[in-house]
């Protein structure tokens, strides 16, 4: 009979919510990751395993050591909690591991537990959807998880681990009652995409745009598009793909060997997912969508027209699951965005803040800045700008076109952060935004200062790269 290996329901450092499933034992354990049983009972049986987490580190678990951790954390972790079992590798010595312990070793931790990830995931058989782009493929995967959730059980990405490196801790936790596997696929790299393709090849694909973004790493906005058409080519003949039809650079990706459903998605061209009557409202962005013969409203609960092309591939690959109107329409209302992408937070003396600050290319931040447009109503707007990273020798382009960009959304303040920033603020000012309104500074304590004696009723948008950390400067201006 088929033993299924999947994570029980605690708390980790991902923050999944884990499966109970069939277990396997001590023994089987070991073949199935081409180790050494060298001590324990091979009859014991596992249902929980931990890849190089000691913080989360629980009895009931399998634990595997990882490099990437100090041995000595692992090893007083591993004293203190005593786990049903260890893999280590075989150069390291297991004479401090308690005998009550049991003991694999392997030659390479990693490599064991990508052999019991993909064990798991040959004794399952869920449907793959895998998305990707330069911006928006986090809050994609998030809207199109809140709809599916409804009707099937599934396993989906969580935070930005979404590259190779981390697809093992997904496919580790399926079950035969999970139907969707939902992966954000993540690159900083060429043939990143590829190889996670090989694996799970999805059957509906997404890309949602083809940016800036690590165009830095990979050398140029070519081989932005080649990564992009990585996931097109490693989709299964007969899939679902869906493409921008707003998007220049979506343009550039091939489909001429694609084997399957070409579906597209945009507001300004026509194209089979095409949203009409988009506005504001006090809560967030409400559009409409004419699917078949009818034409249906829906509602995020988060700002920018940018979040309404993500909300068209969820209600695209929602409907390539047949799931009804009803549930995509609840789906989106209730979805809860990912921290730190535009979240509105309350400031001290009545000011607003737009918490943007999780990672920022040039694309990204022009739709943030028409977000604090439209959100401000009047009311005093403040860009807080910061570095964008990963750019390479587009960098001083890149923060350049932000600052003509400026100009033209108009806000009462620009405060940059950072040396790449300047040009920002160099540049809208010569562009004609009065100098007098545009201050630079070092550090994010400088902005925070200033930013305090400014209007109490300010709506203060902030974005740049990961590295720079708005979000403390957030927390330093929040309400308490």
């Amino acid at each position: 009979m088929s033993r299924y290996f999947a994570r029980e329901p605690v708390p980790s450092l991902l923050g999944w919510e884990g499966i109970t499933t069939k277990t396997v034992t001590l023994g089987h354990m070991a073949r199935i990751i081409g180790g050494r049983l060298i001590r324990g009972n091979q009859n014991l049986w596992l249902r929980a395993a931990n890849f190089g987490k000691p913080k989360y580190l629980r009895s009931d678990q399998i634990y595997f050591y990882s490099k990437k951790k100090s041995w000595h954390q692992q090893l007083d972790a591993i004293r203190r909690v005593r786990p049903k079992a260890v893999v280590l590798m075989r150069s390291l010595s297991a004479d401090l591991i308690p005998s009550s312990v049991g003991l694999i070793t392997v030659d390479d931790t990693f490599a064991a537990f990508w052999r019991l990830a993909l064990w798991n995931w040959n004794q399952t058989s869920p449907r793959v959807i895998g998305i990707t782009g330069s911006a928006g493929k986090s809050t994609t995967t998030e809207m199109t998880a809140s709809i599916l959730k409804r009707k099937w059980s599934l396993i989906k990405t969580q935070g930005n681990l979404n590259t190779y490196s981390f697809l093992p801790s997904y496919l580790v936790r399926l079950s035969p009652g999970h139907r969707i596997l939902l992966l954000e696929m993540g690159m900083k790299s060429l043939n990143n995409i590829a190889r996670q393709c090989r694996v799970v090849r999805p059957e509906i694909g997404a890309v949602t745009n083809v940016g800036e973004a690590h165009v830095g790493s990979l050398g140029g906005l070519d081989r932005v598009v080649r990564a992009k058409q990585e996931l097109i080519n490693g989709m299964r003949s007969g899939g679902t793909l869906f493409l921008n039809a707003d998007d220049p650079r979506s343009r550039k990706l091939s489909t001429h060997h694609f084997r399957g459903a070409l579906r597209t998605f945009g507001i300004r061209n026509p194209a089979d997912l095409r949203a009409h009557s988009v506005r504001y409202t006090a809560r967030g962005m409400e559009f409409r969508v004419r699917l078949g013969s009818t034409d249906y409203a829906f509602r995020i609960p988060v700002f920018g027209v940018h979040n309404v092309y993500n909300a068209l591939v969820a209600i695209g690959i929602a409907r390539a699951l047949h799931v009804p109107i009803r549930d995509i329409q609840e789906g989106l209302a209730s979805f809860q965005p990912p921290k730190m992408r535009l979240q509105l937070v309350a400031g001290r003396g009545g000011r607003t803040l737009i918490n943007d600050a999780w990672n920022a290319n040039p694309t990204a931040m022009m739709e943030g800045l028409k977000v604090l447009k439209h959100v401000a109503r009047g009311r005093p707007a403040v860009a807080v700008l910061g570095d964008m990273l990963e750019l390479g020798n587009l960098s001083r382009w890149a923060h350049q076109q932000v600052g003509k960009f400026i100009v033209k959304t108009s806000p009462d303040w620009l405060v940059t952060v950072g040396k790449s920033a300047r040009e920002i603020g160099t540049t809208a000012a010569s562009m004609g935004m009065n100098p007098s309104r545009v201050r630079h500074f070092s550090t994010r304590e400088g902005a925070a200062r200033f930013l305090q004696q400014l209007p109490r009723n300010a709506v203060i948008y902030f974005k740049a790269s990961r590295k720079l950390h708005f979000e403390k400067l957030v927390k330093q201006l929040r309400a308490p």
